[in-house]
């Protein structure tokens, strides 16, 4: 059994598609406090729908690999039970970025963790540099866990309706290779580091992302796609990845970086995926920080990246 913290529409649209093809395993999702989408998967028998929704069509999949759900702030020591018991093998996370801090969710993750008489692996899924180092060094390093890094990319506009998720038909999943048991997970890239992989879409998709809504947003529009149909930002897109990102980025195994960036920009012009650039450009100063400023240190004479984190007011 998986047992995972952060119920939201990303897991559901993501590990939880992986771990649906897979045999024999199954989840226990964690709510932190609103029981909305705990209420409704326990009402439709457990079942939701994740649409893939391309530039012209939808394909609709039916998900029950969810088989049972709690909420953290109502029944905390059932939470620490499933995460405590043997017949778990592995937990991940979903918890966004801000909560990898001691409290709340990690708290009873690290009570579970204290109960535990057996190996565990546990996985972040959270777009957090170094994911699992960050996590491990949270929770004390403790003993028997393993705590592999990984990279997750699938885009998921915030769902309207809890038993039905949009996403968009790109999906990746990159994890660091480690012992135990484990699913599967079918089109899951099991590497050795996934450090080339995090900074590819950290500084391309993500920088690309922050430097959209930057300039996006002043000049009226609202979506991602509104924003590279705008010549003049998809032609500044262009360059700020060929000339300031591109040149920081190191060789990523089995990848075609420039095969990569036109896949990533073919994603943001989908019309039909509403990525909100009022979203993208919320905390953009630590986004930035991440994204965009540790690439301008690494060149002579940045242009462009300047210009972006002037257009974001930092």
């Amino acid at each position: 059994m998986i047992v995972h913290l952060g119920l939201g529409a990303f897991h559901r649209a993501h590990q939880a598609v992986y771990t649906q093809d897979s045999e024999g395993w199954t989840i226990c999702g964690v709510a932190w406090r609103r029981r909305t989408v705990v209420d409704a998967l326990r009402c439709n028998q457990w079942r939701y729908d994740v649409i893939s929704r391309g530039p012209d069509r939808d394909e609709e999949r039916t998900i029950d690999v969810i088989r049972e759900a709690l909420v953290a702030a109502e029944e905390p020591d059932a939470v620490v039970e499933r995460i405590a018991s043997p017949d778990t093998h592995i937990v991940t996370l979903t918890i966004t970025e801000s909560g990898y801090q001691r409290g709340e969710m990690l708290d009873l993750l690290a009570r579970g963790i204290e109960a535990r008489t057996t190996p565990l692996t546990v996985i972040s899924c959270d777009n957090v540099p170094r994911n699992g180092e960050v996590l491990r060094d949270v929770l004390g390093a403790p003993e028997g866990v393993a705590f592999p890094c990984t990279m997750v990319d699938r885009i998921v506009p915030t769902p309207l309706d809890p038993l039905t998720i949009v996403a968009e038909p790109f999906s990746q999943w990159v994890l660091e290779d480690f012992d135990g048991p484990r699913p599967d997970w079918p089109g899951v890239q099991i590497v050795e580091d996934t450090a080339p992989f995090e900074l590819m879409k950290l500084r391309l998709l993500n920088g690309s992302h922050t430097a959209l809504a930057a300039l996006g947003i002043p000049k009226g529009h609202t979506t991602v796609a509104e924003a590279i149909a705008d010549p003049e930002l998809e032609a500044f897109v262009r360059r700020l990845i060929a000339e300031e990102l591109l040149p920081t980025i190191p060789p990523v195994p089995d990848t075609d970086l420039d095969e990569y960036v036109e896949t990533m920009l073919a994603r943001f012009r989908n019309p039909r995926i509403e990525h909100r650039l009022e979203k993208i450009a919320a905390g953009a100063e630590d986004k930035i920080a991440q994204r965009l400023r540790p690439a301008a240190a690494e060149l002579d004479d940045p242009v462009l990246i300047p210009q972006v984190i002037a257009a974001a007011g930092l």
